[in-house]
């Protein structure tokens, strides 16, 4: 990864400092960038604080603060190809190029808020409850995971490129270097296996699942914008079903369901609609008017058409009618017409969420594991059903285990399910490279087949400049 973390640390304080709760009296703080990282974790004020900024660097606006979920969906199927992205969007890019330098930065930028958490925050753990204690260590190791996995989905090929996984992934960092120790040699990390970042990304969320609590009282805000028990499970059901391991996706995915935490909204267009609270968010990267990740980079601005419209989704209204009818609610709530031209109506303003894991992707998390592995069964097609029944039209009958003559047509139901209901939350795109298929032409942006290098972004130049260690993926 880059080497110029010695730039991070000292940043690193008065981020995670910024962040401060509703309540606290600003005149009375100290500035951030007076202290150093002992008084910055020198009193339990001071940890929260601490750990609530390590939400500021998730917020970043090259990475999660949106711009992580629009680099997949751009190159999907979905989308139409974006002016703006064009050089991601028609597999063009340069390993030079600002938006994937900036997102490879923007990730470890956010993996750094993490590890410089978690390594000032362990010899300080007493300073608060044990509970507390472990809380902020779930929450350091939920963001980590979390990031950790969007880099190696966007910089590597899936999981199932290669038999075992033994295909270059991205580095794992574990470590926040002071400006002292950032140009030593075991800071110049090469690019871990894929079979090794998934094992990262597993033991992380894991161990985050078992730290982190159910809820922190706070259904306005804290319940879905901090990681959760909830967040940990559904996530890690993700990343299970990404590896293909269908037994665990489905135990994960179930712990979540049967929490009972969570449920489907009547309508979908009220996930996307202030306030972002709804118990069909398990997580999202919260934004408002006032902190967002900006005009440039907010995913409102990008997807809706009263901001900067850079992205329309002409190919996702084109999907027939025969698989996703006229009066489906995602077409008519969730879709928007400008001049004529079909936006997302899933995201409008700078203050948007962004949606990390919602309910639905966990319930057809589950209905696809099971069907892979038992093939068709009345609790998939149950779960296929909840999500499909809640926008499909009246006339459109639900499905029956009769629906499905195999569990093929099972599993392509709810990867359509999937298509429909998860569009524009950066899902799309990796079902595509999961289930080994390529993109089809759009456009200006050709056909791309399974296994091409041009499926996964470029290291940056600059990191392979200051890193000896690191490789370029083939084709760059």
């Amino acid at each position: 990864m880059n080497t110029k973390k010695h730039l991070f640390w000292k940043a690193a304080v008065a981020a995670l400092l910024m962040a401060t709760a509703p309540s606290c009296e600003v005149l009375d703080q100290d500035p951030p960038s007076s202290l150093t990282p002992e008084e910055a974790f020198s009193t339990p004020e001071r940890i929260d604080k601490a750990a609530i900024g390590m939400y500021d660097a998730l917020q970043n606006p090259e990475f999660l603060g949106g711009r992580a979920l629009i680099y997949s969906d751009v190159r999907s199927d979905d989308t139409d190809p974006s002016p703006y992205f064009n050089t991601i969007a028609t597999f063009s890019p340069q390993a030079n190029d600002i938006q994937t330098t900036n997102g490879w930065t923007g990730g470890y930028r956010t993996i750094y808020g993490a590890n410089f958490f978690l390594q000032n925050f362990e010899p300080n753990a007493s300073k608060v409850t044990a509970a507390l204690a472990a809380q902020y260590v779930g929450e350091a190791k939920f963001i980590r995971a979390l990031t950790l996995f969007t880099l190696v989905n966007l910089y590597a090929q899936p999981y199932n490129f290669t038999a075992d996984a033994s295909h270059p992934g991205v580095p794992i960092q574990l470590t926040a270097p002071d400006a002292a120790s950032a140009y030593d040699a075991a800071q110049q990390l090469p690019r871990a296996s894929v079979r090794d970042v998934y094992t990262q990304v597993i033991a992380d969320l894991t161990d985050a699942a078992a730290k982190l609590p159910t809820d922190y009282d706070d259904p306005d805000y804290s319940n879905i914008a901090r990681a959760t028990k909830g967040a940990a499970q559904a996530l890690l059901s993700r990343v299970y079903l990404y590896k293909g391991d269908y037994a665990s996706a489905a135990t994960a995915a179930n712990a979540v369901i049967t929490s009972g935490l969570y449920h489907l909204n009547a309508d979908p267009a009220t996930t996307f609609a202030p306030p972002y609270n709804t118990a069909e968010s398990i997580f999202s990267v919260a934004n408002n008017i006032s902190d967002n990740p900006n005009t440039n980079n907010a995913i409102g601005q990008h997807y809706g058409p009263t901001g900067r419209g850079d992205i329309t989704i002409g190919p996702y209204v084109a999907i027939p009618t025969t698989l996703f009818p006229a009066n489906d609610k995602r077409r008519t709530e969730l879709v928007t017409l400008s001049g004529g031209i079909p936006y997302t109506a899933k995201f409008a303003s700078i203050g948007d969420w962004v949606p990390i894991v919602r309910y639905p992707e966990v319930l057809l998390t589950r209905a696809e594991a099971l069907a892979r592995i038992t093939g068709v069964t009345q609790e998939a097609v149950t779960l296929l059903n909840q999500v499909r029944d809640r926008s499909k039209g009246a006339g459109t009958p639900s499905y029956t285990v009769g629906s499905f003559a195999t569990a093929n047509a099972l599993i392509n139901s709810i990867l359509l399910e999937r298509r429909l209901e998860l569009a524009f939350e950066g899902h799309r795109y990796y079902d595509l490279l999961r289930t080994r298929q390529g993109v089809p032409a759009r456009g200006t942006a050709p056909a791309v087949p399974y296994g091409d290098n041009k499926l996964v972004l470029p290291i940056p130049q600059v990191d392979l400049q200051n890193n000896p260690n690191l490789q370029q993926n083939p084709g760059y």
